[in-house]
């Protein structure tokens, strides 16, 4: 059986390209490379929240505003 690597070599570079990033992803997981790597996201969405309250609270505010002015 005669393989044609024009056929089968993409097929075979690709695969091989696959299991390399599944390799790096897997030593990436086991080292610890992805551990709180959304800090600071999270830092971020909390100050942001911090200074502007939920949905309920800034009703609360617009509403108090509304009955001060009355």
């Amino acid at each position: 059986m005669t393989i044609y690597f024009e056929i089968v070599g993409p097929y075979l570079a690709a695969l091989m390209m696959s299991l390399g990033a599944l390799a790096i992803f897997v030593w990436g997981v086991f080292s610890g490379a992805f551990r709180g790597a959304d800090d600071v996201a999270l830092r971020f969405f909390q100050r942001e929240v911090g200074d502007v309250g939920t949905a309920e609270q800034r009703s609360e505010q617009s509403g108090a505003s509304r009955s001060i002015r009355s």
